[in-house]
């Protein structure tokens, strides 16, 4: 299932719309966006594709001035 925050970008149709808030009313959800009146069903609504890597990427570790390194 899709994760909608608010301030995610989505797609409604052929335009890129910004998620405001989110509503579950009566076991619905409902999406409101941003300069949009009502809210609309999530299945009419696409999310922008994450980046992800596909390949080990490790990450960087802060270096500790040498006044502060254990001794």
């Amino acid at each position: 299932m899709p994760v909608f925050r608010p301030g995610t970008r989505v797609r409604l149709g052929n335009a890129w719309e910004t998620v405001s808030h989110i509503i579950l009313r009566r076991q619905e959800l409902l999406v409101h966006l941003v300069g949009r009146e009502g809210a609309f069903d999530p299945s009419r609504i696409q999310l922008e594709p994450t980046v992800f890597y596909t390949r080990r990427c490790p990450e960087k570790r802060a270096v500790l001035p040498a006044a502060a390194r254990p001794a």
